[in-house]
């Protein structure tokens, strides 16, 4: 099954290649371990040092322990953290359309969800996240 919390996921990761230490990403999110996105958040803890053995050290801080949504975006910037899954609400001052993924009952089901993010309008909208330009991008 596809963990559709990576969605919106947003990353800046500082990679020093010549590092003797594993790479840390410290991982911010508000939701408890029994959320999908806590889930999420463990299922990428788990694949990246499954995948990165000795490179990657993942550090989880969720029901923001660490950071609420709106402190995560600059804790990014500053580094404080590497990896954070705010809600869609908090890009409303990069992209205004990313705010459909928050209208509850637009889409049907996560089918639904699905078949709009692999739509010309849904690639369109997800790409408009891309374009900034303080190294940030969307996982997905």
């Amino acid at each position: 099954m596809r963990v559709m919390v990576l969605i919106g996921m947003l990353v800046v990761v500082a990679v020093n290649v010549h590092a003797a230490e594993p790479i840390l990403i410290r991982f911010s999110h508000v939701t408890s371990e029994a959320t999908p996105k806590g889930y999420g958040a463990v299922l990428f803890k788990k694949l990246a040092e499954e995948r990165l053995a000795g490179k990657v050290r993942v550090e989880i801080y969720p029901r923001a322990l660490k950071f609420n949504d709106d402190q995560a975006l600059l804790a990014l910037l500053f580094g404080d953290i590497e990896l954070a899954a705010p809600s869609f609400a908090k890009f409303r001052s990069f992209s205004r359309q990313i705010q459909v993924f928050d209208l509850p009952f637009l889409f049907s089901d996560i089918d639904a969800v699905n078949r709009f993010q692999r739509s010309e309008a849904g690639v369109k909208l997800l790409d408009s996240m891309l374009s900034w330009d303080q190294g940030a991008c969307l996982l997905g």
